[in-house]
């Protein structure tokens, strides 16, 4: 009997990097070169991705991000509004982000069954 296909974090990172539809952009080097992060879901431990500290530049394309030193949005954290960023050595964040989030909660939508009317019908 063959398992049900599952998802991992790293392959929806992935698909963000490909599609190019990421909200948030790390680069390891200053001035958005390196290696780039896409990151389009809240993010408890970059290390998981294998880019914990490693951050020098950023872009956020949507919305406003926390961008925090230690695990699960903890440590010195930093709001950034939409922009570009060629250096983080300013606002003491190079190679210091282990943690990123939305400032802002995102709703995805109700899903639902396509056979069942919406309430109130």
């Amino acid at each position: 009997m063959k398992k049900p296909a599952t998802t991992p974090l790293f392959a929806l990172c992935a698909l963000a990097s490909v599609a190019g539809a990421a909200d948030l952009t790390l680069y390891t080097d200053g001035d958005f070169q390196g290696r780039p992060l896409n990151v389009v879901i809240d993010l408890r431990q970059l290390g998981s991705l294998n880019f914990n500290d490693r951050a020098s530049s950023l872009v956020i394309e949507k919305g406003a991000w926390v961008l925090c030193t230690e695990e699960d949005f903890g440590g010195n954290c930093v709001t950034l509004e939409p922009g570009k960023y060629g250096s983080l050595r300013e606002l003491g964040l190079d190679d210091a982000i282990t943690s990123v989030r939305r400032r802002d909660e995102v709703s995805l939508g109700v899903f639902s069954d396509p056979e069942t009317p919406p309430p109130g019908n």
